[in-house]
């Protein structure tokens, strides 16, 4: 064993995908922390408060630590290795910390989700956005609750999941996955349509409307991968037993997902940030930053 451990730390072979994981955290810890100090920064600069959406957004950034965090346990407890080169005590800290992941990952789309719905309210200040938004968000709400509470009872005892000798029974893991990312699909569909009749009724230039529907449709891409996490996480519940090395693609998903989500949702806030770069005139001059154009936009 101790022979098989030794050969398993020598360079990310074939045998040993670890690597695969630490790139992927990285990648989203900083775009996802990148995204959210510019939206914060666009607020300084437009001298504008911090929103209930900002705030909203930041929490959503700290379980996205969280999930990175979980991350960095999985990777010293066997996580892109093969389970034969993992230690029983290895095993049950890996399989406590994967728990918990689910719940992180959960909370973390949540609070993405009702930032959106409260940038919607903000921006969309019309009755019936708002009693849409509401809805949604009671959805979101109520999606987390069951999400969180289904976890919890994943296994009977709940010890069972990193004891499975112990008596009692655990849920079909597809089942409850296709319960956790099928409502997730759903309502990030929602939230994607939701602004479009309110953009386009906008008393702005058209150029304009084109342009924050274009970044509204960004989070096509979170849909899309939404969906490829479902696809992940049900071939992952329909593998076989070597769970830390097959483990490895639905970690990095859990990990781009979230951040996907987080960077389409400030980009709609980071307008000032384009407003500020001096435009080239007819002659190919560039003016000076327009102040009173930097101040139009300190709602954004």
């Amino acid at each position: 064993m101790k022979r098989a451990l030794v050969q398993g730390e020598k360079g990310y072979d074939h045998d040993n995908l670890r690597h695969v994981v630490i790139t992927a955290s990285c990648f989203a810890l900083v775009v996802s922390t990148l995204a959210v100090g510019l939206r914060l920064w666009c607020r300084r600069i437009t001298r504008t408060k911090v929103f209930l959406d900002d705030y909203l957004m930041i929490v959503a950034l700290v379980f996205e630590y969280g999930i990175t965090v979980a991350g960095v346990v999985l990777l010293y407890n066997g996580l892109g290795t093969h389970i034969i080169y993992v230690s029983p005590e290895q095993l049950v800290v890996y399989m406590k910390t994967l728990s918990t992941g689910t719940f992180l990952y959960t909370l973390c789309i949540t609070f993405v989700k009702l930032s959106i719905l409260a940038l919607y309210k903000r921006i969309f200040s019309i009755r019936p956005m708002m009693q849409a938004s509401n809805v949604v968000a009671c959805i979101v709400i109520l999606w987390c609750f069951g999400v969180c509470l289904i976890g919890a009872v994943t296994c009977m005892p709940f010890k069972k999941l990193w004891e499975p000798n112990l008596p009692g029974g655990c849920i079909n893991l597809a089942q409850f996955y296709y319960g956790l990312q099928i409502p997730n699909i759903l309502t990030d569909a929602i939230i994607l349509v939701l602004p479009m009749k309110a953009v386009w009724n906008l008393q702005v230039p058209r150029s304009q409307k084109v342009m924050l529907s274009g970044i509204f449709l960004i989070g096509t891409t979170t849909l899309a991968f939404d969906i490829v996490r479902l696809v992940v996480m049900i071939q992952l519940s329909e593998a076989g037993g070597d769970i830390t090395y097959d483990q490895v693609t639905a970690s990095v998903w859990t990990c781009i997902e979230p951040m996907m989500g987080i960077t389409a949702a400030c980009l709609s806030n980071m307008r000032p940030l384009f407003t500020m770069l001096p435009r080239p005139d007819k002659r190919g001059n560039r003016p000076e930053q327009n102040e009173a154009g930097e101040k139009r936009h300190t709602e954004a």
